[in-house]
């Protein structure tokens, strides 16, 4: 058995998760995931893809969610508590990686986090969230902040709790994929990474050592683009926030309807109200991305020394 720690939750695992950080296995633990068999209810297709597999999914009537990736496995979530995975390869590294993706994304779900396909960092006190179409630069741009010390929160997949209202990021685990072309232009130390299993072209950057899991209050929120035609940097209007965040929804778009999808919307205005929400297009090159976030972390220190 393992244990770890990601989302604020002591997780007991059959299963080696190589990529969250190592967990007390004294404490009393919210999340149990174990491997064995599952009877799959009806599924239907996605819009999620993880290695170019198109992601199946489905419930049945005690309200477990399920999750399928052909030649991977199958996955379900039960009441926020377990998470059963169901093998369909042998390589273990895969496993890991769609388990500790949209499969515990589901657990979150349950247990009634607000999720954002987005990349989150640190920046002196707040945390900063970085959403957008795929190729919009989320992990990239956190991969310059994290250059310029700020400290790592969550990957693509960000958990926000509220606390009398306020929005918190709940640190996810240490690990941010980077494309090469991204360590290159920013010039990390490729000896310093490694190569990840979700594609040969990407490379993992795993600060363990100094992860911290103290959730984060929420500070800004940017949805980044490449439009040339937009300004470099508008605020959402009110009407805005909720489409904004339900196209930057996680998992299986099904999931939010009824009361679901009103919760989602009280949700994103309580963030709204916790946040600056942004539209900002995406600097040109690694030269001006890198300026932007120089001037930004120089902002916020100073802001924080007065």
């Amino acid at each position: 058995m393992y244990f770890y720690k990601a989302y604020g939750l002591n997780i007991r695992s059959e299963i080696l998760l190589p990529e969250l950080s190592e967990g007390n296995p004294d404490a009393e633990h919210h999340l149990e995931i174990l491997s064995g068999t599952i009877n799959l209810p009806g599924l239907k297709k996605t819009q999620i893809f993880r290695r170019g597999i198109r992601a199946y999914f489905g419930q049945d009537s005690a309200d477990s969610l399920f999750l399928q990736w052909d030649k991977i496995g199958s996955f379900q979530a039960i009441e926020g508590r377990q998470l059963m995975v169901s093998p369909l390869t042998d390589d273990p590294n895969l496993i890991s990686l769609f388990t500790v993706s949209e499969a515990l994304g589901l657990i979150l779900f349950q247990r009634g986090y607000f999720l954002l396909h987005a990349s989150s960092v640190q920046v002196g006190n707040e945390a900063w969230c970085f959403m957008g179409l795929p190729g919009a630069g989320k992990s990239t741009t956190a991969a310059a902040f994290l250059k310029a010390g700020c400290k790592l929160l969550s990957d693509d997949l960000t958990a926000i709790t509220f606390t009398d209202g306020i929005a918190f990021v709940v640190p996810a685990y240490p690990q941010l994929k980077l494309w090469d072309k991204t360590v290159k232009g920013l010039e990390y130390d490729q000896n310093e990474l490694q190569p990840v299993s979700e594609g040969v072209n990407k490379f993992s950057y795993s600060p363990k050592s100094d992860f911290l899991h103290q959730p984060v209050k929420l500070g800004e929120v940017f949805f980044l683009h490449k439009a040339r035609n937009r300004k470099n940097l508008t605020a959402l209007s009110a009407s805005e926030i909720p489409t904004e965040t339900l196209k930057n929804f996680p998992l299986p778009i099904k999931l939010l309807k009824d009361d679901a999808l009103k919760n989602h919307f009280f949700q994103s205005f309580l963030c709204a109200g916790t946040a600056n929400l942004w539209r900002k297009k995406r600097p040109d090159g690694f030269g001006n991305l890198e300026k932007w976030v120089s001037d930004s972390v120089r902002k916020v220190n100073v802001e924080m020394n007065e």
